[in-house]
């Protein structure tokens, strides 16, 4: 009986993770088509220039985390980016 209880106990928990994981997982399927609706498509000539802009006011750093946040580019497309208009030293 021990047993038994145990595992519909364990049935009921896991049934109930996996309603969790699908919920969780619709949300997120809403928020990604919400998101592409909101950002607004900047063209890369804009945003190169508006990183340049960024790069001889603020320096790498902040212009990374200002393209991070503000943009909502990736710390790899943002740090590519800043890294490739740099001057060459």
């Amino acid at each position: 009986m021990g047993i038994s209880l145990v595992l519909a106990a364990s049935l009921i928990l896991n049934l109930g993770l996996l309603l969790i994981v699908v919920g969780q997982s619709r949300k997120i399927q809403v928020l990604r088509q919400q998101n592409k609706r909101v950002l607004p498509k900047e063209s890369n000539d804009e945003l190169a220039a508006l990183a340049q802009e960024k790069l001889r006011t603020l320096g790498d750093i902040k212009t990374i985390k200002y393209l991070r946040l503000e943009k909502g580019l990736s710390m790899i497309d943002a740090k590519t980016l800043v890294d490739s208009l740099k001057d060459p030293k």
